[in-house]
Formats: C-alpha cells, sequence, structure tokens
C-alpha cells in the first residue's frame, strides 16, 4: 500500500529557472554567446578619462549620450509592459491557492493510473508502458470544446476574435481544428485541408499517432452565425521541419486559410533567440524529431539553418495587438516539441505565459525533460502564473496533478497534460468545469476508467 507523507507531494518552494539543457549548444547558431561575441562584451566597459575640466566636459556629454540612447532603447519595451499590465483581462497578481488532495482521493487516482508498469519500464520508456501513457496518449479534451460551444453559440453574446500558437503544428490537422472551434467559422475544414496538404493524394504524409486526419472535427451548429470575425482571430502554425512547413504553407496558400488567420511560421522556438539546423529532407510530418535530434549530419551538409524564438520573442514580434493597441490574451498555446516543451514555457516568462489562458504540452524522456521533472514545471505554472494542470484523458476522464502528486508521475513516460490558468475571469468556467470532469472521473468504477490499459499494447504482450 502506497503511504502518502507529505513528501509524496510537491513543495511548493521558490521558484527559480534551472540552467539551459547542455543539447542546445551542440546545434550550430544556438544563440550562445561566442568566443568573440564575449571578448567584445569584456571590452564595452566606460571608457577612462584623464583628469581635467575638459575631460569631465566629454565624460558628461559621454553619460548624456549613454543614458537617451538607453531610454530610446528600453522605451518600447516599457511601453509594453504597460499595454500587457492594462490589457482586460481581469486576473489576480497573486495566483489563488488550489486545494490538496485528500489521502482517499489520492488513493483512488492511484487505483486508476497504477504505478506499476511505470515502476517496471522506468528505464526503458520508449516502450510507453505506464497507465500515464495509456490514460493520455491521444486526448479528447471534451472540456474544451464544451467551453467554446458554450461560449460561441449560448451565450448569446459577441465573442471577441480567437487567438492560438500551436509550437510544433506538425500536419496543422489539431492547429486547424482550434481555428475552427475558437472562431466559429465552418470555413475552416479538416477534410478540404487533408486534400490540400496531402496534394489531392499525391503526397504520402508521415504516420499518424493519433489519427488526426479521422477524428471528428469540431461541431458546428447548422445555421452557425460565425460570432466573431475570422479575419481578426488567428492560429500560428509554428513548424521548424523544413519539408513540413513548405508543405503547411502550400496547404494554406491553396485553401486561402493563410488570408484568413492560419499563419504558419517556418521557425523553432525554445528558451533564447538564435538558430538550429534541420535536415532539409525527410518525410512531410515527420512528428518526432525536434531540436534534439534534426538529422543533421556532423558536416552540416544539406541542412537548412532555422530561425529559433524565444515565446516571448515570437510573441513580440508576430502576434498583433488588439484594437485598442493592448496584447491580445492568448486563448490556447500547445506545445509539442519532443522534448523541449519545458524549454519553450520557460521562454515566455516575461510575458506570454501570463497571458495564456489553456495550456497543452508533452512529457517524455527525450531532450531536457531526460534530467527534468515533472514536479518542477508543474510548481513552477502554478506558483508563477497560476495554472492547475491536469493528466488529459479521454472519454471524459481528467486527473488532476497540482496539489495531487504521486511519485511515479515523475516516470518519464510519454504522457500529455493539460492546464488551465485559474485566475483569468474569461475562463473560470473553463477551469470549474476541468475541476467538475476530475471529481466525476473519480466517481467512476477503477476497472471502467482502466479500459485505456491494453488500448495501446500490441497484439502480442
Amino acid at each position: 500500500m502506497h503511504r502518502l507523507t507529505k513528501r509524496s507531494l510537491p513543495s511548493t518552494p521558490t521558484w527559480s529557472p534551472p540552467p539551459p539543457p547542455e543539447e542546445e549548444g551542440n546545434h550550430r547558431g544556438s544563440g550562445r554567446p561566442s568566443k568573440s561575441n564575449s571578448r567584445l562584451s569584456q571590452s564595452s566597459t566606460f571608457p577612462t578619462f584623464p583628469v581635467g575640466f575638459g575631460s569631465l566636459l566629454l565624460l558628461t556629454v559621454f553619460i548624456v549620450i549613454t543614458i537617451t540612447s538607453y531610454t530610446n532603447f528600453i522605451s518600447p519595451h516599457i511601453n509594453q509592459v504597460a499595454n500587457i499590465n492594462a490589457n482586460t483581462l481581469t486576473k489576480t497578481t497573486t495566483p489563488s491557492a488550489v486545494r490538496l488532495c485528500t489521502s482517499d482521493e489520492l488513493l483512488v487516482i492511484k487505483r486508476q493510473l497504477p504505478p506499476d508498469d511505470c515502476l517496471k519500464y522506468r528505464k526503458k520508456p520508449w516502450l510507453q508502458r505506464c497507465s500515464l501513457t495509456y490514460a493520455t496518449r491521444c486526448p479528447d479534451a471534451v472540456w474544451l470544446e464544451k467551453h467554446y460551444t458554450n461560449l460561441r453559440f449560448t451565450s448569446g453574446n459577441p465573442s471577441p476574435p480567437f487567438l492560438a500558437v500551436f509550437v510544433g503544428c506538425n500536419k496543422g490537422f489539431d492547429a486547424l481544428n482550434a481555428l475552427r472551434m475558437g472562431s466559429g467559422n465552418p470555413v475552416f475544414d479538416k477534410g478540404l485541408w487533408n486534400d490540400a496538404i496531402t496534394q489531392h493524394g499525391k503526397l504520402t504524409l508521415h504516420r499518424y499517432v493519433c489519427n488526426e486526419v479521422t477524428r471528428t472535427q469540431f461541431d458546428l451548429p447548422l445555421e452557425n452565425k460565425v460570432t466573431s470575425s475570422p479575419f481578426l482571430s488567428q492560429v500560428h502554425c509554428i513548424e521548424p521541419m523544413p519539408a513540413t512547413a513548405r508543405a503547411l504553407k502550400q496547404a494554406a496558400q491553396e485553401t486561402k486559410y493563410d488570408m484568413m488567420g492560419f499563419i504558419v511560421s517556418h521557425a523553432a522556438l525554445s528558451r533564447e533567440n538564435g538558430f538550429v539546423s534541420f535536415s532539409a529532407d525527410g518525410a512531410v510530418g515527420v512528428e518526432n524529431k525536434g531540436i534534439s535530434n534534426t538529422n543533421c549530419g556532423g558536416d552540416g551538409t544539406n541542412c537548412v539553418n532555422v530561425t529559433k524564438y524565444s515565446l516571448d520573442s515570437y510573441v513580440e514580434r508576430f502576434v498583433p495587438m488588439d484594437v485598442n493597441n493592448n496584447v491580445s490574451p492568448i486563448n490556447y498555446l500547445s506545445v509539442d516539441v519532443e522534448g523541449w516543451d519545458y524549454e519553450v514555457l520557460l521562454g515566455g516568462v516575461r510575458h506570454s505565459l501570463a497571458r495564456v489562458q489553456y495550456l497543452e504540452f508533452e512529457y517524455n524522456w527525450v531532450g531536457p525533460w531526460k534530467t527534468r521533472p515533472l514536479s518542477e514545471v508543474i510548481q513552477f505554472l502554478d506558483a508563477q502564473f497560476g495554472f492547475t494542470c491536469y493528466w488529459a484523458g479521454f472519454n471524459n476522464t481528467i486527473w488532476r496533478i497540482t496539489n495531487c502528486w504521486l511519485d511515479h508521475y515523475e516516470s518519464h513516460f510519454w504522457s500529455n497534460v493539460a492546464c488551465v490558468n485559474r485566475n483569468i475571469d474569461e475562463v473560470k468556467d473553463l477551469a470549474e468545469d476541468m475541476e467538475k470532469l476530475f471529481m466525476e472521473t473519480l466517481k467512476k468504477d477503477d476497472d471502467a476508467v482502466r479500459n485505456y490499459e491494453h488500448r495501446f499494447k500490441r497484439s502480442d504482450e
């Protein structure tokens, strides 16, 4: 029997960002200072002046010029911070607390998400033999669809423009469905998108892990009236793989979705700005390549240098202000970058994460996740921004992670996490619905909930 102690739950220490992972420095143009830059920074100190009236005058002029230059440089950033503080999001400065799960609730969670396989195969996470993988692989996010159904079609009020950022957009189906959901516009259709991205059957895409093309798209009423301008709603589809990014751009142009808010960006996101090399070859829609395994040869041949932004830098540069010149909320942030998810989140600590209403990311054993505990990112999102995070299941199942910690959650198996910012009024109902669904999940029969267990095992196991 699992002994429940305070040590089983993540404490709430003062969070500080972890050091950048070593892997990032192994790539060309990783954004790290070069030796020449280091020498430049060391020599860029205040000059010395000989004593005397003329020297004092020179020094005074130098200081005035320096202050003026600094003011000109920093003022746009100050204005931007002012806009961020003045935006229309109703948000408290101190995140509200989330109640701790009771001992009985933790025991139920442990029965529904048992640790046995997770511990048995801990050293072989690529086998994906863990209840967390069984339960969260290819989640259906019915809680989010319910939120936008209510927002768009039952409230009776005009809805603000929708803004989503998909980091690791891959084939684009999930991003397009999000734009359909958020804008309420039926013109965004997965069938039309599939025809375009496959070049009407001429191009074979890399295999689908979650069969996005066949999964039902967001349901819109037959006589739907778009309640927010499709030309104001946006989804940023960010994809670093050159072949996939080209196919995404061509499909967006053919469908004219690029004129209606479906924005394809050939870029990579991490904690810092810079460049990273990706192979110019490869199938369209490869789902298991990222910064850690770009398939570029050691000599750099046949590689493409892709611009790398921090989340903050990307948002500042490419995400527009609203009609009142205030920053818009980011309604939906999806991060799926093969192990670099936490690095992407750390790149948004200045202002972007504070704007996010709903967040999804993957946890696994590759890239920086190898050495980063999940508890660290859960604490970070909770303490710094007020996110409550859950294991994202399917068939109306969801399990809270924040303040409901179990030790086997540190096993680095592929799993999906969904978080809601409980301190933003615009998604209070979503936060309440997710917590309600969590409580309903705990009331389900354990065997019924655990029907997932054999769903992804091979037939010979």
